[in-house]
């Protein structure tokens, strides 16, 4: 990532077509240029700047600077021209090489008129040789301007009065007062094209589509597009559909719910050449984009490595990279296609609980995540269930999906190995043949989870502070453990560990409170091994509670320092400090500290990373956004 620095507010920018020049207007008038340097990744300012009192000319506002609302290079004379279009109405015909102003409109807008004053909004060339502009104002006025060409003589003599517009367009928009925020000109045939609409505001929006001829002011032909919300922007982008098939330009919508609505392009023209003859043309069909981030908000998210030790190479990312859909498609393709195999072919798995109670499986190999399959969990009446998931746990290796929700229902699922159908059609088949599910209700929300890889159980926390070790197979519980807490609150954070100690090893399911307490219980009986549970001095929230295993090959010390760090700890993370604790003091209900630290701010989120030897390391988040690596 790089950051440019500009002293000034950008208020107009656009990169020349097929190099690497980029134009950005600034708040007080003046253009600069900038120019990508691909070997240093970087932006460099050119000496080349266009000052605002030059490009506007002598009467330049009494000294002050008019926002840059649109800089563009002229179509035919990309490296010659370059149109400046002010935020007042004022707009000038820059000559690039002769450092020099070749036309100058659109005074009449601000200065020359008694009417009320209106600011450019959006603007956008509406012809292919460059001789003619379009101009959306605040006011929902749309001018069209001439603006000399490239075959033009220099001072345009081609229009007898360069501060009338050619052509005013009541679309409607002016009555109501309703802003032009986006204007979007697309060729035809040559001789005429299609402009683009967009106007917003609190209170009204309308997108209308029409038919702009070249040469003459021939009659209008438009069309209202029937969307059911407003706009808040636009795009054209081409090349959406199979690869192996003609190109196609596909109309981007962004509503204002955030949803993206597409529409055919060709369906557009195809129903305004209808709206010219008898006829009756069909209104142009329409999609949603189904979009990977824009579902219901990520509750808890856990993140799996295949292979620590595994190195990516070319022909797992170019495989990768095949599997990516089309992100903008008007087909509705349905579910992506994905076998189960393909969990344990996935280097990085990333797995999200999201609020509305759905479980998303993604392969994180790249920075742009892939979806892999989801579910959306059922009653046993299959009903869909809505509850919030707030606890995930995944098991690779026997393919076993763990997961509990706000309502207290945890859920057992196992994938069956052998199986090479796709994920999707699994979750929505039968019971047994692909799969099997259980679940079982508990009392008060799932606050944690944890188990053991090919365990024949696993431990279940909820808020009301009471432990569950449930069995697998048929998702019955083996024990329960209730856990008093100093206050309100339930368990945090559970954690199963073998603990050795001269010779001897023990069994251990490790719990930590929501009020930092840490107690130890045997993991076959549920005996709580330490009735003095380890304390912070007072409560407060614990964030994370983890057991760090040392490296076999920890060089022996004869102090007491040494001793202690070769011993198991315990990881204790809460919002205000982060403390380690001896385990083996801890099992004994004695609180013996090896090392604490004070943390600067509030944290909110704490996870612990590994190294590539034997390092660990702990990443903190705090609630100012401040991200600290230990």
């Amino acid at each position: 990532c790089y950051l440019h620095p500009f002293e000034k507010q950008i208020t107009a920018f656009t990169v020349l077509q097929k190099s690497f020049y980029i134009y950005a207007g600034d708040s007080f008038g003046n253009v600069s240029l900038f120019k990508l340097d691909l070997g240093q990744r970087c932006l460099v300012d050119l000496p080349y700047c266009i000052p605002f009192a030059e490009s506007y000319g002598s009467t330049a506002n009494g000294g002050n600077g008019v926002d840059v609302a649109f800089v563009s290079p002229q179509p035919l004379a990309e490296s010659n021209r370059l149109l400046i279009i002010f935020r007042d109405g004022v707009m000038t015909l820059w000559d690039i090489k002769a450092s020099r102003v070749v036309f100058v409109s659109g005074r009449t807008t601000q200065q020359q008129s008694h009417q009320e004053e209106k600011n450019v909004t959006s603007s956008c060339w509406a012809c292919s040789k460059g001789s003619k502009v379009a101009i959306g104002y605040d006011s929902g006025d749309i001018y069209l301007w001439a603006i000399p060409d490239i075959f033009s003589a220099e001072n345009s003599s081609s229009s007898s009065n360069p501060n009338l517009p050619l052509q005013r367009l009541n679309l409607g928009y002016k009555l109501d007062k309703v802003p032009i925020i986006s204007l979007r000109w697309v060729p035809s045939d040559g001789k005429s094209g299609r402009l683009y609409i967009n106007g917003f505001s609190e209170h009204a929006y309308l997108y209308q589509v029409l038919i702009l001829n070249e040469e003459s002011e021939s009659r209008i032909v438009k069309m209202v597009l029937p969307i059911t919300e407003a706009c808040q922007g636009m795009e054209f982008v081409t090349g959406l559909s199979d690869p192996n098939k003609q190109r196609q330009t596909v109309l981007v919508l962004l509503l204002k719910s955030g949803q993206i609505c597409l529409y055919d392009d060709s369906e557009i023209e195809r129903y305004l050449l209808q709206s010219q003859s008898r006829s009756p043309p069909t209104l142009p069909s329409h999609s949603f984009v189904k979009q990977p981030y824009g579902d219901s908000g990520i509750n808890v998210a856990k993140f799996y490595t295949s292979d620590r030790t595994a190195t990516a190479n070319e022909d797992y990312f170019s495989t990768l990279a095949s599997k990516y859909p089309w992100l903008l498609s008007m087909k509705d393709k349905g579910q992506i296609s994905a076998s189960l195999s393909n969990i344990h072919k996935t280097r990085n798995l990333y797995i999200t609980g999201h609020m509305d109670g759905t479980i998303s499986f993604w392969d994180a190999s790249c920075p742009l995540l892939l979806q892999i399959f989801m579910i959306k969990q059922q009653h046993e009446d299959n009903t869909s269930s809505r509850a919030r998931i707030t606890s995930l746990q995944f098991d690779m290796s026997s393919s076993i999906l763990i997961s509990g929700d706000q309502g207290g229902t945890v859920r057992v699922i196992t994938f069956k190995k052998d199986s090479s159908d796709n994920i999707l059609s699994i979750l929505q088949g039968k019971q047994g043949d692909n799969y099997d599910a259980r679940s079982i209700k508990l009392k008060g929300a799932v606050t944690s989870t944890s188990m053991i890889s090919n365990s024949k159980h696993f431990a279940v926390g909820t808020e009301k502070g009471i432990v569950s070790v449930i069995k697998v197979d048929d998702a019955t519980i083996l024990y329960q453990k209730q856990l008093e807490c100093r206050v309100s609150g339930g368990i945090a954070s559970l954690q199963f560990e073998l603990y050795s100690h001269n010779g001897y090893d023990k069994d251990l399911l490790i719990v930590g409170m929501e009020d930092s307490s840490i107690c130890i219980l045997e993991e076959e009986t549920g005996k709580l091994l330490n009735a003095n549970p380890v304390q912070t001095n007072r409560p407060t929230r614990a964030l994370l509670l983890q057991t760090l295993e040392l490296s076999p090959n920890e060089a022996p010390g004869s102090d007491n320092h040494d001793t202690a760090l070769r011993e198991s700890l315990l990881l204790l993370c809460t919002e205000d400090a982060i403390r380690l604790f001896s385990l083996s003091h801890a099992i004994q209900g004695m609180k013996k500290i090896t090392n604490k630290k004070k943390l600067n701010g509030s944290c909110c989120f704490v996870s612990v990373i590994h190294g590539a030897s034997s390092e660990i390391g702990i990443v903190l988040v705090f609630s100012n956004g401040k991200v600290e690596t230990r």
